[in-house]
């Protein structure tokens, strides 16, 4: 079963939501985005809510001293890395920390070519999962836009065993097509259940229940 993770939570309220239906994942972005939290932000927003689903902490390039900075104040279940992080740091991340992490990868204009199977296959031994989002030269995720998902069996073969993650310009009126299509491992949204840059309980309601009928 595809599972659902809702990344970019910045409210309590909208993690009482997540957490009354029950999706698997909940994301708190760490990096510099517009809906970036700090460390001590995502701690009380956990802290408001008991029984939340795993909180992913999504981080751009960090330091190990940054990780367990934030770590120290707010409980994470996956660290979720989206830049340039090479594998070795990938196997620092998991020895030092004892959590699982998922490594992002571009996939886009280049014709797939930041996601391709030498690159991925560098991360099977050091990562536990592979996200693969949108390629924009000046971002590192978060495009809201979708990649071809042609695509998608090519990096699911490159990456066995480990599960995909998908994201990138996923809503409710496309995300039934993608399960039907794919079954990826792990479905990850931010922007497609937001409204002017806000998330928006309705439509986090309607994408909950499009996978799940998928």
């Amino acid at each position: 079963m595809t599972k659902i993770k809702i990344c970019g939570i910045k409210r309590a309220e909208t993690l009482a939501c997540l957490t009354a239906l029950a999706v698997d994942y909940v994301g708190f972005v760490f990096a510099q985005s517009r809906r970036q939290v700090t460390a001590e932000q995502a701690g009380a927003i956990m802290n408001a809510v008991p029984g939340h689903p795993p909180a992913v902490g999504v981080f751009v390039d960090p330091t190990l001293a940054e990780l367990e900075e934030v770590l120290e104040q707010a409980e994470l279940s996956v660290i979720q890395l989206h830049g340039r992080e090479t594998p070795d740091f990938c196997q620092q991340v998991q020895e030092r920390f004892s959590l699982p992490v998922w490594k992002a990868m571009a996939v886009g204009s280049d014709n797939g070519a930041h996601a391709g199977a030498e690159q991925i296959e560098a991360y099977l031994g050091v990562t536990n999962a592979l996200l693969f989002d949108t390629y924009d030269p000046a971002l590192a995720g978060g495009t809201g836009k979708r990649f071809s998902w042609e695509q998608i069996p090519l990096l699911q073969q490159s990456a066995s065993p480990l599960p995909c993650i998908i994201a990138g310009g996923i809503h409710a009126e496309n995300v039934g097509e993608l399960i039907r299509n794919y079954w990826p491992s792990v479905i990850d949204v931010s922007s497609g259940v937001e409204t002017e840059g806000e998330k928006d309980e309705q439509k986090i309601r309607e994408f909950v229940g499009r996978v799940r009928e998928a």
